[in-house]
């Protein structure tokens, strides 16, 4: 109860992570810095953005990141269609293949046949095969080997409608029971659609 101020400074963003996001909502005031030295000139900034719910105004941010949660930055800002499919790609190998560990043919399986329907009819029953297409394309990706490039079979010029790509995506986690993580990720609040 006797501290009034700490300063914490280090490279490591594996301990930055486990104090910030662990700790830092603990204190009444946490401010986050970046120390720069620049042609021999340190300087001193705090770190700030704009703020998404009131853009006249700056907010305080924290500016370290884990790759994985910059995929997710990257995705909610990237608009055109090829880096779209690159970064869906990546968080669903990351999150499916690597944190959950399913197998690739365990993740296809799940959403291409046990959900089958749920991609090929709206919640209307109205037919929409493109969005079974789309799952189709986006987990082709993921099985393939990416340490090679993609010969293009399962991908059409159709399927640059970013609205469909994103759409299926959240499906994507939605029928893994996921939609929690997800959710989390974009900063969705329970309740938000």
């Amino acid at each position: 109860n006797f501290i009034k101020q700490i300063f914490i400074l280090t490279h490591n963003a594996y301990f930055h992570r486990e104090v910030t996001y662990l700790y830092a909502r603990n204190w009444d005031f946490v401010s986050f810095y970046l120390v720069r030295k620049i042609n021999n000139k340190s300087s001193v900034q705090l770190f700030e953005k704009q703020n998404p719910d009131c853009p006249t105004k700056m907010m305080n941010v924290n500016p370290v990141k884990n790759s994985y949660a910059a995929l997710w930055e990257s995705y909610k800002e990237v608009r055109s269609g090829i880096p779209l499919k690159s970064t869906i790609r990546r968080i669903l190998e990351y999150y499916f293949l690597q944190l959950c560990g399913y197998e690739e043919d365990d993740l296809r399986k799940r959403i291409l046949e046990d959900h089958k329907n749920d991609f090929l009819f709206d919640e209307n029953g109205r037919e929409t095969p493109e969005r079974y297409e789309m799952a189709k394309v986006l987990l082709s990706y993921i099985i393939s080997d990416n340490s090679s490039v993609n010969d293009g079979i399962n991908y059409t010029d159709d399927f640059l409608d970013e609205q469909l790509y994103r759409n299926t995506f959240r499906m994507i986690f939605k029928y893994m029971n996921q939609e929690q993580h997800f959710n989390m990720m974009m900063g969705i609040e329970q309740g938000e659609r």
